[in-house]
């Protein structure tokens, strides 16, 4: 009989096979995430690396979801969606240090801030995804003007919703892994959607920000159709992998200070 642990690794490069067959990781993906998988296989069996399957899959899904019209309202993930290695060691290596002290510790203290930081990648994936397609222009938190769609730091009502049900969603798989704990239905699910507001709120506040100057886009990337961009707002270097690695590694610090 197979044992856990190999048909987890095995699950876990099919997946990132696949991925990279499907166009939703670029080869530096592919190799971040089979580490990332793998680690998370080795240090928690079969059952703990299926949240974060499940965020690998969905995440992908609504990633690619209307691509064209996320295209056309310049709110589209570059590379038409394929993530690299920042965009995967920025969403998994916070679950994975808890998982670590968790491991080495027995506290399942970390055990909920591991599910809670990829409720908190998930909640922020989704919502980004999801929320761009909403037919209102979302808000600039802390400006409260309404602005184009994709703009970091602007919430919609879609985006919002759709942030805490796919926080629920890994909160669910984490009750049914736990043996039916509340806690692990509770916890994860709450600080997973903090962690999406607290993405929000570093998108408008300390998030590189520079606009195209042929079409006026607003986006963090140094070039954009074919010219250099210019800095706006934010601070220089401090993109959108660093504010998703921060969001998901406070979600789970959350989690810990919860009685």
């Amino acid at each position: 009989m197979l044992s856990d642990r190999f048909v987890g690794l095995l699950l876990v490069i099919i997946t990132a096979l696949l991925g990279y067959k499907k166009r939703a990781v670029s080869l530096s993906g592919l190799a971040s995430g089979v580490i990332i998988g793998s680690a998370v296989v080795l240090l928690g069996g079969l059952l703990l690396f299926l949240p974060l399957f499940t965020f690998f899959v969905i995440g992908s899904v609504f990633t690619k979801y209307k691509y064209d019209l996320k295209e056309m309202k310049g709110a589209a993930e570059s590379e038409k969606g394929r993530r690299k290695w920042k965009n995967v060691l920025s969403n998994g290596i916070p679950p994975l240090i808890f998982l670590f002290i968790w491991k080495i510790s027995s506290n399942d203290g970390f055990l909920l801030a591991f599910f809670s930081s990829i409720a908190a990648d998930t909640s922020d994936t989704l919502s980004n995804e999801v929320g761009v397609l909403s037919k209102k222009d979302p808000i600039l938190l802390f400006h409260w003007k309404r602005v184009p769609a994709g703009t970091s730091g602007a919430v919609s009502s879609l985006g919002t919703t759709v942030a805490f049900l796919s926080s629920l969603l890994i909160s669910f798989e984490s009750y049914l892994i736990s043996g039916g704990n509340i806690r692990f239905l509770v916890i994860p699910a709450f600080c997973g959607f903090i962690g999406s507001i607290i993405d929000s709120i570093l998108g408008a506040l300390v998030q590189e920000k520079r606009i195209c100057p042929l079409c006026g886009i607003i986006t963090e990337n140094r070039n954009h159709c074919g010219f250099p961009t210019h800095h706006i707002a934010g601070i220089k270097g401090f993109g959108n992998c660093l504010v998703n690695f921060i969001m998901s590694f406070a979600a789970g610090i959350i989690s810990l200070v919860i009685p």
